[in-house]
């Protein structure tokens, strides 16, 4: 028996998957007539909507309703069979101008895998499933045009987490960071959703537009490493007498500091003091 990803997805008596009964859920917006099932309990949900087609009155009709509607907007498995073979970015990239397309409400669905996040995304969206094939296919192309190039961001390097986690922090601070279906638990995921916002921002931007802030996020990050690279404290030796080594380990304590930071604020105060004039510019002698 085939188990994982290659395992054919659990039918019901009636021949309904989850992701069938997930659908016939949103759809009819049964949500409104039992707020009390929470959205990731699959089982609650297949046994209302069995309930409802078993109901003696009009459960024939509804039954037959859900499967014609089905039929036309409902895609079939064979065609997102691409998800699972594209890349982690392209997935973001679909997820988000999906919702841009549609001027969807953005909401958190029952998924916590990227990839099933965007076929319960693509399943909520209320088009036929042709007009649904059609935007994809568009979006395939977009994503031909629009993924960064090679040459534009292979200064983010994926293994460095301080980059990455820079990266993620400017993205946000400059309102371009894309809608986040998951928040990411480790570095290479946060990555993939940095260069995903790159990417998308070519289908927000023109392209001149996006390579001005490509290359003032290079810069703004080369400056930072300058500005850092100063702030590295390099060991050297200092001969103290025994006085001295006990007055600067009395002054560690006083301040609660180490004492390579206490000299290291005697040694700025002092110097501002004595070679700099008000305005902190150095004194002429």
């Amino acid at each position: 028996m085939l188990q994982g990803n290659d395992a054919k997805p659990f039918k019901d008596d009636r021949g309904f998957t989850d992701r069938d009964i997930n659908w016939i859920w949103n759809f009819n917006k049964l949500y409104q007539y039992h707020p009390y099932v929470q959205s990731s309990s699959i089982l609650e949900k297949r046994k209302i909507v069995h309930n409802l087609f078993n109901n003696e009155r009009d459960g024939a009709y509804f039954l037959e309703r859900t499967l014609r509607e089905k039929d036309n907007f409902l895609i079939n498995e064979k065609d997102l069979a691409w998800i699972k073979t594209s890349s982690e970015r392209m997935i973001i990239f679909t997820i988000n101008t999906l919702i841009k397309m549609n001027n969807l409400y953005v909401f958190n669905l029952i998924q916590t895998n990227d990839r099933n996040y965007l076929i319960e995304l693509i399943d909520s969206i209320n088009l036929s499933k042709d007009l649904k094939i059609n935007q994809i296919n568009q979006i395939k192309s977009l994503w031909a045009n629009f993924e960064s190039k090679d040459k534009d961001i292979k200064w983010l390097n994926d293994k460095n987490i301080e980059q990455v986690s820079w990266a993620w922090d400017y993205l946000k601070k400059t309102n371009n960071l894309v809608f986040l279906p998951n928040q990411p638990t480790e570095s290479l995921h946060r990555y993939f959703y940095v260069l995903a916002s790159l990417d998308f921002m070519g289908f927000l931007k023109n392209s001149d537009a996006k390579q001005l802030f490509l290359n003032n996020m290079k810069k703004t990050w080369s400056q930072k490493k300058y500005r850092d690279s100063g702030k590295i404290k390099k060991p050297h030796h200092l001969p103290l007498t025994k006085n001295r080594h006990e007055q600067l380990k009395n002054l560690a304590e006083y301040f609660n500091k180490s004492i390579p930071d206490v000299l290291d604020f005697v040694i700025d105060k002092v110097y501002t003091e004595c070679m700099t004039d008000a305005e902190g510019k150095p004194k002429k002698y």
